[in-house]
C-alpha cells in the first residue's frame, strides 16, 4: 500500500478519534475490511464492550460506531487482500503509537484489530 493510502487512514482515524467519544464501556476496537463493489478497499472502525481472545465473534457486538465509520482506502483496487490488510495492521499500528494516536480512545483500549469481515482478526495491540 502505498503512503497515500496510509496517509489517508491515519487521517481518518485522527478525525475520528479527535470527534468521537465512546462510551466507557468499550474495551476493543476493530478495523474491519471489505472489497468494494468498485474492486478497492475500504476500512470501517467499531468498539465493542465484549473481548474474547479465543472467540472473534465479540467484533460482532457493536457498542460504538464513529459517525465518520468509513473510510475509502486509495489507490488499493486490484491488490491482494492480504496486502491490504497488512499495510492496514501496519498503518494503525503507526497511528496508535504515534505521539497524537497515544492519546486517543483507542491506545487506551484493552484491544485493537484489523481483519476482513470473511476472515481472522489481526491483534495491532
Amino acid at each position: 500500500m502505498n503512503t497515500n493510502t496510509s496517509e489517508t487512514l491515519h487521517a481518518w482515524l485522527d478525525r475520528v478519534c479527535s470527534t468521537e467519544s465512546p462510551p466507557d464501556s468499550v474495551v476493543a476496537y476493530n478495523i474491519g475490511l471489505f472489497e468494494t463493489d468498485k474492486e478497492e478497499y475500504s476500512a470501517y472502525l467499531i468498539g465493542s464492550d465484549r473481548f474474547d481472545g479465543t472467540d472473534e465473534d465479540w467484533a460482532c457486538y457493536e457498542t460504538f460506531a464513529p459517525s465518520e465509520k468509513y473510510c475509502v482506502l486509495p489507490d488499493t483496487k486490484g491488490l491482494d487482500w492480504s496486502a491490504v490488510e497488512a499495510a492496514v495492521i501496519e498503518a494503525a499500528g503507526t497511528f496508535v503509537n504515534s505521539e497524537r494516536g497515544r492519546t486517543t480512545f483507542l491506545a487506551s483500549a484493552r484491544t485493537l484489530t484489523v481483519g476482513f469481515d470473511s476472515g481472522n482478526l489481526q491483534l495491532v495491540r
